[in-house]
């Protein structure tokens, strides 16, 4: 027990060790708590390296860290695994405390920063747009694609298409957000979206050949029905259609893919 003489003496050293503390570092780091979550459309393992200390692992199409202390300012490596190639970063802001980072990477790119836009109107559904293909005669750059409303006669079978939207320069990233709004089918006509891809700035297909491309109709590849979910904001990630034993061939149609469900 501290004899009561000496309280004084302790009491203003522990102040001295204090003000020597605030004079060696005056401001402090801030901490944050940060979760990472996300998805991976290859078969790399990330890893997520901090001071050259793996954090953690993000495989089999699953990214997840869950909420950790760190300081602001910190940068996190996000790199793979197999070679150790950093492929980008996560740079912690000071606020809020609780902050989340949603990440995907598709071999190719990498977002940070993926966000699911709320609609403005619930009966609506929002969508943001990437696309990629593992075609052999892609042409290699962005590509526009068309969002048209269509319309099928149950009697008659005839179709119609109705333009409504073309979103220029789409990349691996998802691009701006979009709203579509409800349509209504009856008896007689079922109705809902479909699209079609260019090569930007043209309406040409986005190959250099057609060898490796196998389409019944080419000036009419359209893709099957979007999936609408009112009240809903949806990541799709869009393909042109192949078999799974050829994957550098291209057939009619496009895969449309919602990753969403891995950002909520």
């Amino acid at each position: 027990m501290i004899k009561l003489k000496y309280l004084p003496l302790v009491f203003a050293l522990f102040l001295l060790a204090c003000k020597k503390e605030q004079l060696l570092n005056p401001n402090p780091p801030q901490t944050v708590n940060l979760t990472i979550k996300g998805y991976i459309t290859t078969k790399d393992t990330l890893e997520f390296v901090l001071n050259n200390k793996v954090l953690g692992q993000g495989f089999d199409a699953k990214i997840t860290l869950n909420a950790t202390l760190f300081n602001a300012g910190d940068k996190i490596q996000i790199r793979k695994k197999a070679d150790s190639k950093i492929i980008g970063n996560i740079d912690v802001a000071a606020s809020p405390f609780n902050q989340v980072k949603k990440i995907f990477y598709d071999g190719t790119t990498l977002s940070n920063n993926i966000e699911l836009t709320p609609v403005t109107n619930p009966e609506n559904m929002g969508i943001r747009l990437r696309f990629s293909t593992t075609a052999t005669d892609f042409y290699g750059g962005p590509v526009d694609i068309e969002i048209f409303e269509y319309s099928s006669n149950n009697e008659t079978y005839e179709s119609t298409y109705r333009s409504i939207k073309e979103v220029k320069n789409v990349t691996g990233a998802f691009g701006d957000f979009i709203e579509l709004e409800p349509l209504t089918s009856t008896e007689l006509f079922t109705k809902g979206y479909k699209i079609k891809v260019y090569k930007a700035g043209t309406k040409e297909l986005p190959y250099t050949s057609m060898d490796h491309v196998f389409l019944d109709d080419p000036d009419n590849n359209y893709s099957d029905v979007i999936s609408f979910t009112a009240g809903e904001s949806k990541l799709l990630s869009v393909s042109p259609s192949h078999y799974e034993e050829a994957p550098g061939d291209v057939v009619g149609g496009y895969q449309i893919e919602d990753i969403s469900f891995n950002f909520k």
